[in-house]
């Protein structure tokens, strides 16, 4: 596919993904977050049962993924939600015990205390 070829598809998949959100052209990512969680609020499988709800959810989803990457350079869209949760439950022995970044740094692992040995 030429250069043009892609611009072209790609101003059109996004344009598909502002039409579907109902957000407009001069949108923050701010604003597309919020429309989002409104979508996903009145269209989530939970609230909504039928198999429509499930596909129409899939789409917003895509469309989401897709307008934080290609317009507002975010690459990740639940990259957020990852650093938290490693962040929350970073610490926990079933969870996990470090944050992924974490690695390479020059701290040494903390040393969980056994409370066997201390009594």
């Amino acid at each position: 596919m030429s250069g043009t070829g892609r611009i072209k598809n790609r101003n059109y998949k996004v344009d598909r993904a502002r039409k579907l959100l109902g957000i407009p052209g001069q949108a923050t990512a701010e604003e597309a977050r919020k429309q989002y969680r409104e979508l996903a609020k009145q269209c989530h499988p939970d609230v909504n049962p039928g198999e429509e709800a499930h596909v129409r959810m899939q789409e917003i989803n895509e469309a989401y993924a897709l307008l934080l990457k290609e317009e507002f350079g975010v690459l990740d869209p639940w990259d957020e939600y990852d650093r938290w949760w490693w962040r929350q439950f970073g610490n926990d022995p079933i969870w996990g015990n470090h944050f992924p970044e974490s690695e390479g740094r020059d701290t040494p692992p903390r040393r969980r205390r056994n409370r066997l040995e201390e009594k």
